[in-house]
């Protein structure tokens, strides 16, 4: 199997709302980050935060929208996140928005399996769709 064909598989788990599959598609210690995790997460914390995202996006699907080899172990990933603001979310109550929140994902590959994905998205894009005022103040 392909790298791109490895990282769709990373992305339906996502889609299927299958932690268990999302860790399978990584190595030992593969780790996922994004704007929102603080910085890398590996194992059960990667799937704490599968878990927080479909709580809070109970229909969270992901459209593939390019994908493509940038070398030899890089997948690079557009993609659409789809999904209804019905869940808790780092104790914002949901409401009931419906979100399609563009990102890019680029994931290294190593043997056989995904060593690492960084995720790129507009969070702040992310809380005006979700109907969430965002006021931004220095600490």
């Amino acid at each position: 199997m392909g790298n791109i064909e490895k990282t769709r598989r990373y992305f339906k788990a996502w889609s299927d709302h299958d932690a268990d599959a999302v860790l399978a598609t990584f190595i030992e210690g593969g780790t996922y980050q994004d704007c929102m995790t603080g910085g890398p997460v590996a194992g059960d914390a990667m799937r704490g935060y599968c878990n927080v995202c479909w709580t809070a996006f109970p229909d969270l699907v992901f459209e593939i929208e390019s994908i493509g080899e940038m070398g030899p172990n890089l997948v690079a990933v557009q993609w659409i996140g789809r999904g209804t603001f019905k869940g808790d979310l780092m104790g914002l109550p949901p409401t009931g928005k419906t979100v399609a929140l563009h990102g890019a994902d680029f994931v290294v590959h190593k043997d056989v399996k995904i060593q690492s994905v960084t995720g790129y998205f507009d969070s702040a894009d992310w809380f005006r769709q979700a109907g969430v005022n965002v006021i931004v103040q220095p600490f």
